[in-house]
């Protein structure tokens, strides 16, 4: 029996500017992104109809209900080809969830290619992004992968040469953020200074750590407890932050300080930019 396995990494936020809320109740966004070597992992095998198991650490958070991006992408693909065909698809959910480091739309994404190869769709990745634009404004970042500038909605896209990988700390206090809830504080927010802007500059920083005061304590944890840390920020709309390392040596035993001083936060050390292929 056929099976196909595809991963769907961590995508990162390098820098996110947040432009204000436009006509359609979205905002036009300008970021830089690039993805981790660390993520979910989804199986796909034929079937008669479609099904959705999800397994690993954060299966008991991510229940299976039809709005699942998942499910969503795996009902798209049919309307846009015709092809009418089953799958069972197995979802190894290791990302935190609702954490700002795209897990869901990562999950849709790599569906989208699964899918499409499992039922032999042979679309393009551009007819794929552009199907996944329709339900989930990350999706085509997701499917693109590499390096990137992602630009109005998320859709638009342009792809970047490699850039040097590095090694990195991701962690999450344990608290779900809604990417709705953090934009509708931000809207509420002064607007920032453009020519303030800084090379890691998370215009939602400050809206997501009024919603959640903890992304503060992992930031203030970094400072004084990770030697060599660098490259300190909130990814995406957060809980999830980063911070960058010379070595995955001093990224592992800053891990081993951390979780000793904080022992319920997810914390994973990962190389930034080096993603296995697709």
């Amino acid at each position: 029996m056929t099976t196909h396995t595809e991963f769907a990494p961590a995508k990162i936020n390098l820098s996110l500017r947040v432009g204000p809320l436009q006509g359609d109740g979205y905002h036009s966004i300008d970021s830089l992104v690039t993805f981790a070597d660390f993520g979910d992992v989804l199986t796909f095998v034929p079937a008669d109809k479609l099904q959705l198991e999800i397994v690993g650490p954060f299966a008991g958070e991510l229940p299976v209900h039809d709005n699942n991006l998942i499910l969503q992408a795996a009902r798209a693909l049919p309307q846009t080809t015709g092809i009418l065909k089953g799958a069972r698809i197995q979802l190894t959910k290791n990302l935190p969830i609702a954490s700002g480091i795209g897990g869901g739309s990562a999950d849709a994404a790599a569906t989208l290619r699964g899918l499409n190869r499992l039922w032999d769709c042979q679309l393009k990745v551009s007819k794929l992004a552009t199907i996944g634009a329709s339900f989930g404004s990350d999706i085509p970042a997701c499917l693109h992968g590499g390096w990137l500038q992602m630009r109005g909605r998320g859709e638009q896209i342009e792809n970047l040469p490699p850039r040097p990988s590095f090694a990195a700390l991701l962690v999450n206090p344990g608290f779900a953020v809604s990417t709705a809830e953090v934009f509708g504080r931000f809207d509420q927010m002064p607007a920032s200074d453009p020519s303030s802007a800084t090379e890691h500059q998370n215009d939602l920083s400050q809206a997501a750590i009024s919603l959640c005061p903890q992304i503060a304590d992992v930031l203030q944890a970094f400072s004084e407890i990770c030697e060599g840390a660098d490259r300190q920020f909130m990814c995406g709309s957060g809980a999830t932050c980063l911070a960058g390392f010379s070595s995955q040596n001093n990224a592992r035993k800053a891990a081993r300080d951390l979780q000793d001083q904080h022992p319920t936060w997810w914390v994973q050390p990962v190389t930034i930019g080096q993603i296995p292929p697709q």
